[in-house]
């Protein structure tokens, strides 16, 4: 998987992502130290910091993190940032462990278990954790196998899927061709995102001592739907 030709164009393509209903969510009780896996560009540890914790964020792709911090100075905000995989992050204490914007779609079902028992591990009795899922219905359904494409004036990109029923997870190929100047700069992406029912997110997080506070649609902060697009849970122990 690769997100190096993606952290250029992520916070663009993620412009309608509601980072501020998701901290809004998160609060209150949100304590003094967080921890944000897949933290990605940042958007929501420079919101947790501002909120007055103290941050720590971790992604995998360097790319994104030098956006990150180059954020978090430009805002004047003190963060922690670490390159490594959101399931060996180190065991320490936490009072909120967020993934958002589905982080936990890029690891199989499988590691979903042992992930849960290291945010057990950090987070006290008041503690909790808050992250999202892209349903299986949209992972199937909406992503499978289509194509999307958009065309701007400096940048088009196409979205190529495969769904693959054996695995439970769709292959995305994404190709960038942006304008510089009067030439177009080629860059390409591959991602897998693993379609987790909600069975085994219980499961997961029932295994690791912990428990489902709140579930809710990823788009309206109301009510699961059939065919909500995101899932968005609140655990605690």
């Amino acid at each position: 998987m690769s997100y190096r030709a993606l952290s250029r164009y992520y916070d663009r393509l993620m412009g309608d992502f509601p980072y501020g209903q998701y901290v809004a969510y998160v609060a209150p009780k949100m304590g003094e130290k967080a921890l944000d896996l897949a933290c990605g560009t940042g958007k929501i540890a420079l919101a947790l910091a501002k909120a007055g914790l103290k941050v720590h964020g971790v992604d995998l792709e360097q790319e994104m993190l030098n956006i990150a911090v180059a954020e978090a100075r430009k805002e004047g905000v003190t963060i922690t940032f670490e390159q490594e995989d959101l399931r060996k992050f180190a065991i320490t204490h936490y009072d909120v462990v967020t993934c958002a914007s589905d982080g936990l779609n890029y690891i199989p079902t499988k590691d979903l278990g042992a992930l849960m028992a290291r945010v057990a591990a950090c987070i006290g009795s008041e503690g909790r954790m808050v992250f999202d899922v892209s349903t299986p219905y949209k992972l199937r359904e909406v992503l499978g196998d289509n194509v999307y494409y958009e065309d701007y004036d400096d940048l088009t990109y196409y979205w190529e899927n495969k769904w693959s029923e054996k695995t439970k997870s769709v292959q995305m190929e994404l190709t960038f061709f942006e304008r510089v100047g009067d030439v177009y700069r080629r860059s390409s992406d591959t991602q897998k995102q693993y379609a987790h029912e909600m069975a085994d997110i219980r499961e997961a997080v029932q295994k690791a001592g912990l428990r489902i506070a709140d579930v809710v649609d990823g788009e309206t902060f109301g009510k699961v739907r059939p065919k909500s697009m995101r899932w968005v849970f609140r655990v605690e122990k």
